[in-house]
């Protein structure tokens, strides 16, 4: 086997899935299955429509055009406001966009038109994240110049973004006002807004809670589908899997050193100067993976014993002192990814993908 080694337990993910679309139906919601999360892999999409989601959803449209060639049937969402060069693939290759510029969306009506193609858009709305979304005072005088866009071009509902750019988080004023956003654009462009997009996983957790207002009808998972986290509170999922995937290395060296440099410290690799504790001399080990290859700071070893010291780009360094075996080149050690490490890992072509 060629490591490093990324492992999917897929089935886990499958009843992750499950679990989230029945529990989201009793609440009148329906779901989007991210798969950025994963790279869009046609494995994990396979999963998804296998759980009994609808709509596929990514922030790439190479990821979106790779599902589709993989002739995996779907609906399928942009869920990454488009840049201008994008929009015509946009409506080429997705049900659903996401989108926040009047002129991208007087663009994709001339597609639309273009291509006598239907296209739906959910207009986001600028919550208090300040990522994408039309900032709640421009939304006034936007109206009369929606009422002429394509027939082809359908208004499928508003929605927000939370917890990503700036770590705002929704609640129960922010998602009413949403939800009181999309009644005054029903009314004022005269046609059914059926869709109030409250964000992800972090809304999720609103909606465990209890705290979720009346009215929010659709949510975009990815990692609590994927991993059964939630990174914005920490909340417990306690129904779903969280030891969904793990991330095994190889150890190409384990040796006795010392806890502490030798000679004058300047900058690491990525500019940081480093700091460490002479703990004296401890048995430790090189990892063939590193910062290239995965977010170091995401991964938690899964041996006992084993603690991350530090890591290059190539190489992750794990203290073994105190680990009940006792390891030597060769062997693997595991560890389970949080998201952003799922992220990279994902990304990484140096990681091969295992699915089980």
């Amino acid at each position: 086997m060629r490591y490093p080694v990324m492992k999917i337990f897929k089935e886990k993910i499958l009843e992750n899935g499950q679990i989230l679309i029945n529990e989201c139906s009793k609440c009148g919601i329906s779901v989007w299955a991210v798969t950025k999360g994963m790279s869009a892999h046609p494995e994990i999409a396979l999963t998804l429509k296998a759980a009994g989601f609808q709509v596929l959803a990514d922030s790439r449209i190479s990821n979106i055009i790779k599902m589709k060639e993989a002739g995996i049937e779907s609906e399928y969402a942009l869920i990454r406001i488009p840049m201008p060069s994008e929009i015509e693939d946009t409506v080429r290759y997705c049900d659903y966009s996401m989108v926040s510029e009047l002129e991208s969306i007087f663009e994709m009506s001339r597609i639309c038109d273009d291509l006598k193609k239907d296209h739906k858009i959910v207009i986001m709305i600028d919550m208090g994240d300040l990522r994408e979304g039309f900032c709640p005072t421009e939304l006034e005088s936007s109206y009369e110049k929606l009422m002429n866009i394509s027939p082809y071009l359908h208004i499928a509902g508003v929605g927000a973004n939370f917890a990503c750019a700036s770590g705002a988080l929704p609640g129960r004023e922010n998602l009413t006002q949403l939800i009181e956003y999309s009644k005054e654009m029903e009314k004022k462009l005269t046609c059914p807004i059926g869709l109030v997009s409250g964000g992800g996983t972090c809304t999720l957790v609103q909606m465990i809670k209890g705290t979720l207002p009346e009215g929010i009808n659709g949510l975009r998972l990815g990692e609590s589908i994927l991993l059964g986290t939630d990174s914005s509170v920490n909340f417990p999922f306690t129904m779903l899997h969280r030891d969904t995937m793990e991330i095994v290395a190889e150890l190409s060296e384990v040796r006795v050193k010392p806890t502490l440099p030798i000679g004058e410290i300047g900058m690491d690799f990525s500019g940081n100067v480093p700091v460490f504790h002479d703990r004296g001399n401890r048995l430790r080990g090189v990892l063939a993976i590193g910062r290239q290859d995965v977010r170091i700071e995401g991964l938690l070893p899964l041996d006992e014993g084993v603690e991350i010291i530090t890591a290059s780009s190539d190489h992750l360094l794990v203290d073994l002192e105190d680990c009940p075996k006792k390891y030597k080149a060769g062997d693997t050690l595991r560890f389970r990814p949080d998201y952003p490490a799922m992220l990279s890992a994902s990304t990484s072509s140096y990681v091969q993908k295992i699915f089980c």
